[in-house]
């Protein structure tokens, strides 16, 4: 029977879960990466949904847990891959995981978190965290990606307590203050480590590394949070894409920058 445990209760955690589970059920524990992306929706979702493909291309076997809002999304319309069930209907003792993972491609998984969020907030999320859950229900997985756009803090911890993170922003404004905010969303797990942050966009590499600065200034003056530079990637702003609004403008991503990401991705693991 499965312990009907909030999960917004702390729990003591007196050695490395996910090494644990290595050592219960062998090296089938996937390692779990969330990518918070301080982009625009169809960027966000265009570039995880990407760097999925080119990992498993690589021979990883990848689950992408898709928390990106549609209603944020402005020309890429409905979900990458049909899925009828949401992972927060699992962790509310719904339904079984396999209910709520699409075989997509070869190597790849697909599941939405659509409404994590809201789950946690209504206090429904449930014990054991997705990571157990996949390990008992025996899916072998290297890699679980989670693409969001709002790191919360108690969502991550119904997904895994072993989670590497990794920060995408572009050197404009509105995405150095969303990134700003998820550093201070995440950095209590992080125990005084460096968070990895990717530069996407600008017209020039200097353009990327002045907005590390800044970002990095910002970070270490008000929360003593250092940040680790994983880089600069050329993309070009989509013209009037964020026009009478004060999110981040969108961006057409070049086709090199997937593999790139995937290899960030493992530099992490």
């Amino acid at each position: 029977m499965v312990e009907d445990t909030k999960l917004d209760q702390p729990a003591e955690i007196k050695t490395d879960q996910a090494e644990g589970l290595r050592s219960m059920f062998g090296d089938r524990a996937p390692r779990v990466v969330c990518m918070s992306c301080a982009l625009d929706a169809d960027t966000a979702s265009t570039m995880t949904l990407g760097t999925a493909h080119a990992l498993r291309q690589q021979g990883q076997r990848v689950l992408l847990v898709d928390e990106i809002p549609l209603q944020e999304r402005r020309d890429i319309h409905g979900l990458a891959y049909p899925v009828r069930y949401d992972i927060a209907q699992v962790l509310e003792n719904d339904i079984p995981l396999e209910k709520a993972i699409c075989k997509a491609e070869e190597n790849l998984w697909y599941a939405t978190g659509l409404r994590m969020e809201r789950s946690y907030m209504k206090h429904k999320l449930r014990h054991p965290s997705l990571i157990e859950r996949i390990v008992k229900a025996k899916i072998e997985l290297d890699l679980v990606v989670l693409a969001t756009k709002n790191p919360v803090e108690g969502v991550l911890r119904a997904y895994a307590h072993d989670i590497q993170h990794l920060v995408v922003c572009a050197p404009e404004e509105a995405s150095l203050i969303h990134a700003l905010e998820f550093v201070r969303s995440i950095s209590y797990r992080t125990d005084g480590a460096k968070i990895p942050v990717l530069i996407i966009g600008g017209d020039t590499e200097s353009d990327g590394q002045e907005a590390f600065d800044r970002l990095q200034q910002a970070s270490q003056s008000l929360m003593e949070q250092p940040l680790e530079s994983m880089g600069w990637i050329a993309a070009v702003t989509v013209p009037n894409s964020t026009k009478k609004t004060q999110q981040p403008a969108g961006l057409i991503l070049p086709a090199t920058l997937y593999a790139k990401l995937a290899g960030t991705t493992l530099q992490l693991t």
